[in-house]
């Protein structure tokens, strides 16, 4: 919540700024990101690398997962490296909000399969909790400026797949796991 609340007055400030000094300001809000090099130092994770993390270690040892909700909730993620590029390509606009998301939003148990068919692991081994904590049951973007302001803006998009393939190999050889 503090987060939100930081990047809202961030946005009030440099509303202010451009209004009484004339700066110009971009407020770039992406979905969740993810990429390789991510931290794993203990603090908390994005849903898209605990996941992973989870999956990865239940297929290493042979035990089951444990997901808090019914996994239906939906989330929707955007590749690092198509954060930047479409950053990049947009720098030329001024005092805009531009939310930067992928085309599709995904159940938290599509995540676990396409994560589970990449690292060979029983989708069926993984226990949803609904007595836990499940969270906002949706968190899509309205990104029809961003495809408005760039074109083919979607066919840029990296694959989630794909995406989310490398960061597992990249998790796979940073903690040097063989499974």
């Amino acid at each position: 919540y503090t987060y939100a609340m930081t990047k809202r007055m961030l946005l009030q400030g440099a509303k202010a700024l451009q209004k009484q000094y004339k700066l110009n300001w971009l407020c770039f809000v992406p979905s969740t990101l993810y990429g390789s090099n991510y931290h794993d130092d203990g603090r908390q994770m994005h849903f898209i690398f605990d996941l992973i993390r989870k999956i990865i270690l239940g297929k290493k040892y042979g035990r089951k997962v444990e997901l808090w909700g019914n996994g239906n909730q939906k989330r929707e993620i955007i590749h690092v490296k198509n954060f930047i590029e479409t950053i990049f390509l947009l720098l030329n606009k001024k005092n805009e909000i531009i939310n930067i998301g992928s085309k599709k939003e995904y159940s938290i148990k599509e995540f676990a399969k396409i994560i589970s068919k990449i690292v060979d692991y029983d989708h069926k081994n993984i226990f949803y909790n609904k007595k836990k904590y499940v969270g906002s049951k949706n968190k899509k973007l309205d990104i029809s400026k961003v495809k408005r302001l760039v074109k083919n803006y979607e066919k840029k998009l990296i694959n989630e797949e794909a995406g989310i393939k490398e960061v597992i190999d990249w998790f796979l050889e940073k903690k040097k796991i063989k499974i």
